[in-house]
């Protein structure tokens, strides 16, 4: 497939390889945080995790909703 290509589920592949770099952020500041417990780079490290998880969000539930529109377009398509 090439840059951009689109893969199952209409999602692109620099998407799905966008959104798990966005899980390893989480994962990773979630750790540094146990590690470092609260203060400021402990609130900051919140505040990085916080803006991963919703920017995950936004990249996995705009393509849910971009697939069921394309799914009623082809079901409408057909009657």
């Amino acid at each position: 497939m090439g840059r951009g290509a689109r893969t199952l589920g209409g999602m692109g592949a620099d998407s799905t390889d966008f959104i798990a770099k966005l899980r390893q952020i989480e994962e990773q500041a979630n750790c540094a945080y146990a590690e470092l417990g609260p203060g400021l780079c402990g609130t900051r490290l919140q505040h990085i995790v916080v803006l991963a998880m919703t920017l995950r969000g936004r990249l996995e539930f705009g393509s849910a909703v971009i697939d069921r529109k394309q799914v009623g377009r082809s079901a409408t398509a057909e009657a």
